[in-house]
């Protein structure tokens, strides 16, 4: 194993594979270019579900079923039949809205003779929070087969960034030919309307459907022909029949036009594997316009070998079976792909028995501690076998950068899509006109949604006015290069060079325009705050194991390390300061259960650190706000309904009170205003709870300021006056208005009537978008940091300079 896979693969976590259900044969996960499985967080302190159709082929009178899993898939449980006619072998596309489940089944087998019962179904599974399950409405023929001189086979399903779901599909023509026919649906998937034929192949086809940032990429090629592998493209916001013209993907084949997985690589491109006509194993990479060179994953030649992929982050998984004796032994194997390289194969399952087609989830979170694998296993390829299940444990990648990345639920919870006992208006009820200050609209209706034409070039203001107020806000600098972690008091910038090493700290005192090396060399920087005194606290890791570090010469040297093993620091907000005591809230993501989280305080100017106090009925720790005024320390907790908390100290975090809890108490940013009240904007990204900037006061009252397009993430005073707030676009979730992917900047001049000043489009449909509010330079302009954020850097990382103009 090489040093990379190493690093990345703590342990194989099963010898042999898991059988979990019998099926017919080892090639019961057919079609591989399918999704068979999803991943649902379905909130309420519960463990994530993932939703598994298996087509059973006859076994125990069953046919396409759906399954659940809440232990990683090690077992499953029945949900309904999909389609119990198990002498029609269809097979079924998964795809995760929210917390439904858009599914799609077809027919898929071994031959394909023309059938009038070949025909394509799509079907919402409802998510019931009450009885927590899953509820098919009617299923809707989407390809509906004439007679029996043709048939429909080979379905795939994709939703684009408008909300619009688009079904492709293979219709077999008399003369053994393959049509690829394509249809959408502009309702929300109660009918569907065929638009013109992508394509067509001499013999039967297969290929994948992806939605792709703002894009619809088709690409396909056909059995038995030794001819380029074709595509076709469509921006989301051309007419519904417009694609490019058919072009050449790239000049080899896929065996059978479908032995690929493929999946969105979250930055607008595509990871592909597949096998070629050669029957060995590749992979491509999609950058946004075409495929790059291939790279070899197997050499090994068979026709059963398949391949299934899984990413978190940037980490690619690609499991794969290689054959040792014909139909009879092969290994279950896996190959991770980071920064462009393949690490050394992992044998996962050795045993000696036929293993066929593979399938996996194709994104998990970032915190996920192991990536699962199905695949169907049986004595030779000729008789029953079992769906069955190996994993790979896997070390989580560091916590976010500087709190710019959201943790795996969103940072705020999105586990817990579960409103609190009153339905959500614990928080506080959105006014109906989605305004300010108890129902008064802002000048742009409160929330700027109706803003126009939004911009791209990294921070447009909103054209309908919505920078009316006390002051507005303009681009001044715009930075592309470094991921920002700190601004202190005099405006000093502190950085990392994208690309660079984490341990390489650098800094900039001209308002980012230049930036010179500090240094590092206590581990890897992922979280930094300045204190009032120019003290820096920074959460580092070494060797997968955290600590807490201080620097008193501007970041030169670090020092007094603390170690926290396990857990991490969700942004500067995890640090504050009350008088000489600084203090420091723990977040972890190794469990979704209630953990112990601990309250660290200093007393000597982080030199050395105690525990204050520890706090037992929350998931993670999210942010500390002091009030300088009488002394109380404020703290929020998250994630689930049960878990979430605001809570308040009278006593320098040694006891602490309820002021708010429930779902609607997820929130990240705030501040404490004069009166001693709490402004906090809320994180929640689930319904009926839209996220909303509320006021707390330390006697339980809660009053609702504004309903917010997303959610909150950086809340700022501004120099001269008013606030600054940042909300941000998330991939998860149902509260964003349809056709909505900008993250925000919102100005107030009291703290209750607010404006949309400046909106920035997300890159990745599938990364969380941020613009926030990071801290004040000393010309007095307002430091934005970008994440996921169109025009900008790696990742759309970087940031922007706002000068305040009044």
């Amino acid at each position: 194993m090489t040093g990379l896979a190493g690093a990345l693969l703590a342990a194989v976590l099963a010898a042999g594979g898991t059988p979990l259900v019998p099926v017919s044969g080892g090639n019961a996960l057919t079609l591989p270019a399918q999704r068979h499985i999803v991943h649902i967080e379905t909130g309420s302190g519960r463990p994530p579900t993932w939703l598994v159709a298996i087509q059973h082929g006859g076994v125990e009178g069953k046919g396409l079923v759906l399954y659940r899993s809440e232990d990683g898939l090690r077992s499953v449980r029945r949900v309904a039949d999909v389609q119990p006619d198990a002498t029609h072998t269809d097979r079924a596309e998964l795809l995760a809205v929210g917390r439904d489940v858009a599914l799609l089944y077809s027919y898929e087998g071994a031959r394909l003779e023309p059938s009038r019962r070949h025909d394509v179904y799509f079907q919402w599974w409802r998510y019931q929070s009450g009885s927590d399950t899953w509820a098919p409405e009617p299923a809707v023929r989407v390809l509906d087969t004439p007679d029996d001189s043709t048939g429909f086979s080979r379905a795939l399903l994709a939703r684009d960034s408008r909300g619009r779901l688009w079904v492709q599909a293979f219709r077999l023509e008399r003369d053994g030919s393959s049509t690829a026919v394509v249809s959408v649906s502009t309702d929300g998937g109660q009918s569907f309307v065929r638009q013109p034929d992508l394509g067509r192949v001499k013999r039967r086809g297969g290929g994948r459907l992806l939605s792709v940032g703002t894009k619809l990429v088709f690409f396909y090629a056909m059995h038995d022909g030794f001819e380029p592998t074709r595509m076709r493209v469509r921006n989301d916001s051309d007419p519904l029949d417009t694609w490019s013209p058919v072009r050449d993907a790239f000049s080899d084949g896929i065996y059978h036009g479908a032995a690929l997985s493929a999946v969105e690589d979250g930055k607008g491109g595509i990871h592909l594997v597949y096998k070629d006509e050669t029957e060995r194993l590749y992979y491509r990479h999609f950058d946004g316009a075409d495929f790059g060179p291939r790279i070899l994953v197997e050499g090994t030649s068979d026709w059963a070998m398949q391949a299934a992929t899984t990413r978190i982050g940037d980490t690619l998984y690609v499991f794969y079976n290689r054959m040792r004796v014909l139909n009879a032994h092969y290994e279950l194997r896996v190959r991770v792909l980071k920064d462009g390289v393949f690490g050394g194969a992992v044998t996962l399952d050795g045993e000696t028995t036929f293993k066929g087609y593979l399938n996996a989830v194709d994104v998990l979170p970032a915190d996920s501690t192991e990536v699962p694998c199905l695949f169907g296993d049986s004595p030779d390829a000729s008789s029953r076998g079992t769906v069955s299940r190996v994993a790979l444990s896997v070390q989580p990648p560091p916590p976010p950068l500087d709190g710019g990345t959201p943790w795996p639920d969103g940072g705020t919870g999105t586990d817990a899509g579960t409103p609190g006992p009153d339905g959500g208006t614990d928080g506080g009820t959105p006014w109906p006109d989605g305004g300010v200050d108890a129902g008064t609209p802002g000048p742009d209706g409160g929330v700027g949604t109706d803003g126009g034409t939004p911009g791209t070039d990294g921070g447009t203001p909103v054209p309908d006015g919505g920078t009316s107020g006390p002051f507005t806000l303009e681009p001044v600098h715009t930075n592309t290069t470094h991921e920002v972690l700190a601004v202190d008091g005099a405006g000093t910038v502190y950085a990392l060079a994208l690309g660079s090493s984490r341990s390489r700290l650098v800094a900039s005192t001209d308002g980012g325009r230049t930036f010179t090396p500090r240094g590092q060399d206590g581990g890897s920087l992922w979280t930094m705050a300045a204190m009032k005194n120019g003290t820096l606290l920074a959460v580092v890791s070494r060797s997968g194991v955290y600590s807490l570090q201080r620097s008193t010469d501007g970041g030169s040297t670090w020092k007094d390390p603390v170690s926290l093993g396990n857990y991490r620091a969700q942004g500067p907000r995890s640090f504050a300061e009350l008088g000489s005591t600084f203090f420091f809230l723990e977040y972890q993501t190794f469990t979704s259960s209630s953990v112990p989280v601990r309250l660290w305080a200093s007393g000597d100017g982080g030199a050395t650190w105690a525990v204050r106090s520890t706090l037992t009925a929350h998931r993670h720790g999210y942010s500390l706000f002091s009030d300088v005024t009488t002394g109380a320390l404020w703290a929020t907790l998250g994630s689930s309904k049960t878990q979430s908390a605001v809570l308040r100290s009278a006593d320098g975090g040694r006891t602490w009170s309820t002021v708010l809890g429930g779902y609607a108490a997820n929130g990240v940013a705030g501040v404490v205003q004069s009166d001693g009240s709490l402004l906090l904007g809320q994180s929640t990204l689930y319904q009926p709870e839209y996220p909303k900037l509320l006021r707390l006061f330390p006697s339980g009252r809660v009053d609702a300021l504004l309903q917010l397009p997303g959610p909150v993430y950086s809340l700022l005073p501004v120099p001269g006056g008013g606030w600054a707030m940042g909300t941000g676009w998330a991939s998860s979730g149902d509260v964003h208005a349809p056709g909505d992917v900008y993250a925000r900047i919102f100005i107030s001049g009291n703290g209750v009537s607010w404006a949309e000043a400046l909106r920035y489009e997300r890159l990745s449909s599938t990364a969380f978008a941020r613009a926030d509010v990071w801290g004040v330079l000393s010309t007095g302009e307002l430091l934005v940091r970008m994440e996921n954020v169109r025009g900008f850097g790696t990742s759309g990382m970087g940031f922007q300079v706002l000068r305040v103009k009044r």
